[in-house]
């Protein structure tokens, strides 16, 4: 999502606001000009002319275009969360971190956060579940320690990591799959492949118990 194309200017002071006129690109964004400067100094949406008491004649001071520009910092914070979470569910962590990136200061980004979590658009909780529940489909039969780790990786506390991990984890029908999995890629890979099958599904996380099932019931005895 690029960011909306809303700019302000702090150079441009102690001078008067000559017109506010309507974007001929889209009539829903003014566009503020001041006396003796040819280009716009600043390009607002309507609705907020009335809250940021922007109207012709009024004098464009620093003060006045510190506000405009505040305003539409924060405004594209909010934009460009509020893109991420039409893509997919987020939480503060992840939001707050891209923002950091695309440059935002860090007072910014805390007030983003706390707007969206308090608008109900961000809920931590929410976004463990539906993470640990995503990720449970794609890789069943994960340990819990393996699957808290790839949660807390994409931003989940701990807390609710190891939480949402048990809750996860401790689901029969996910081992029932990741056994017949297992069992499934031993079996086309051959008994001479078996063990280093069996150490690839370690390394991607899944229950050594369930390994060892599979391994069993293909035949092979345990200590192999």
């Amino acid at each position: 999502m690029s960011r909306p194309s809303a700019t302000t200017s702090r150079k441009v002071s102690n001078r008067k606001v000559d017109r506010v006129e309507s974007d001929s690109k889209d009539p829903r964004w003014a566009k503020i000009f001041v006396n003796g400067v040819t280009r716009a100094v600043a390009r607002l949406p309507r609705e907020s002319l009335t809250e940021l008491r922007i109207q012709d004649g009024m004098s464009w001071t620093a003060t006045v275009a510190k506000r405009v520009e505040q305003f539409t910092t924060r405004r594209e914070a909010r934009e460009y969360s509020m893109g991420m979470l039409a893509r997919s569910t987020q939480n503060g962590t992840t939001i707050a971190r891209r923002l950091e990136r695309r440059g935002f200061d860090s007072s910014v980004v805390h007030e983003t956060i706390a707007l969206l979590k308090a608008d109900g658009w961000l809920n931590d909780d929410t976004h463990a579940e539906v993470r640990a529940d995503s990720v449970g489909r794609s890789r069943p039969g994960m340990s819990e320690d393996f699957l808290a780790q790839s949660l807390e990786w994409e931003g989940v506390d701990s807390a609710r990591a190891q939480r949402e991990a048990r809750r996860v984890t401790g689901n029969p029908e996910s081992k029932k799959r990741a056994l017949a999995l297992a069992r499934k890629a031993i079996r086309e890979r051959g008994r001479r492949n078996a063990l280093a099958i069996a150490a690839s599904l370690l390394r991607k996380g899944i229950e050594s118990a369930i390994i060892e099932d599979a391994l069993r019931k293909e035949g092979f005895e345990f200590d192999e």
